[in-house]
């Protein structure tokens, strides 16, 4: 999830735990040659809005429909002519562009045909992490080894793509304090992505909290899918995608903003299930703990939750899209930028 700058455009959003928090500063240092330019952010703040949990069943089962992976996409070629098409890959060249940097008219590029998509399969990571609970220290020490398996699977990422990538930087807070997009705790705010400083932010206890206090002891995986879900905020940001889909939206309708939001939130979504599959084995990522954190997500769609907004996706489609992610763990996969509408509705 992202905050929520002082402009209405809807932006980020909890991958697993949240359901609703909007945009600040997408700027990520968009400058390259001489003809680059630098899109406007929409301000910085967040204004929180309340993101209740999962809705209650009142002591009746949830039956979701089944989740339907988005079809498969062709994803043509890999850039255009000034764009994209220029990128080396690292195989051939030590060379490293930076995606963020781009014109005006390589946004699309960025969105549709980004080298990330062209990367193949995510292997298997290896990845150790202790089991949380609900002390803070705990919880803190699973986020960390957690990132350290995700800066290491998405850097190769960047890497195959001949791309420039850094990680972000981790606010795991216990206490209150102040960042570059505003204020932490924000109501309702367990956690976010701030482009601004590339900062993963999570309340180590306030993230329990609006998981409905799923015991982390007994299913860790709610926890695992929202930090997969920000550190996907990240990649969009080091990939060139969220400057550009910000870029492309910021002077148009709400209604446009909005659907470009649903996608930017269900790739983040995509890329979580990607990670997710690649280390199933080492933090025992059970077949009955990714159902849950399923019928958790369909729950939390535009459609389910009772916010009145269309930011982040219905219900079957913010489910669906991180079970597309886990069943093909292929970044290409994850193009939601060329998706039919009904996919990202």
């Amino acid at each position: 999830m992202r905050p929520r700058g002082s402009s209405s455009l809807a932006f980020g959003a909890f991958g697993v735990l949240a359901t609703t928090f909007a945009v600040v500063v997408v700027v990520a240092a968009l400058a390259g040659g001489d003809d680059a330019e630098t899109p406007a952010g929409p301000g910085a703040g967040p204004v929180a809005t309340e993101q209740p949990g999962p809705a209650s069943d009142g002591g009746a089962g949830i039956a979701p429909p089944s989740y339907r992976p988005p079809q498969k996409l062709e994803l043509g070629s890999l850039g255009e002519p000034g764009g994209a098409a220029e990128i080396v890959l690292a195989s051939s060249s030590t060379m490293r562009v930076d995606l963020r940097s781009m014109s005006r008219s390589q946004t699309g590029v960025r969105l549709k045909r980004n080298p990330l998509y062209g990367t193949g399969v995510m292997r298997p990571t290896s990845c150790r992490a202790p089991r949380p609970s609900t002390q803070p220290r705990a919880m803190q020490a699973y986020l960390n080894a957690v990132t350290g398996c995700l800066d290491r699977a998405w850097s190769a990422k960047f890497s195959q793509a001949g791309a420039v990538f850094l990680a972000p930087r981790r606010v795991f807070w216990a206490r209150p304090g102040r960042g570059p997009c505003g204020s932490y705790p924000a109501s309702g705010a367990a956690a976010y992505y701030c482009p601004s400083n590339r900062g993963m932010y999570i309340g180590l206890t306030h993230v329990i909290q609006q998981s409905g206090q799923t015991d982390p002891a007994r299913n860790h995986v709610p926890y695992l899918a929202v930090l997969a879900h920000e550190y996907g905020h990240h990649v969009q940001t080091m990939a060139g995608i969220g400057g550009a889909w910000w870029w492309e939206v910021s002077e148009r309708s709400k209604a446009a903003q909005d659907a470009h939001s649903r996608r930017a939130e269900l790739q983040a979504q995509c890329f979580s299930g990607t990670f997710i599959r690649t280390v199933r084995v080492p933090l025992g990522v059970t077949a009955a703990r990714w159902q849950a954190v399923l019928e958790q997500d369909y729950r939390r769609g535009d459609d389910q939750n009772g916010l009145g907004k269309r930011d982040h996706g219905n219900g079957q489609n913010f489910a669906a899209w991180l079970d597309h992610g886990w069943k093909y763990a292929r970044p290409g996969y994850c193009n939601t930028w060329s998706a039919p509408a009904s996919h990202v509705s």
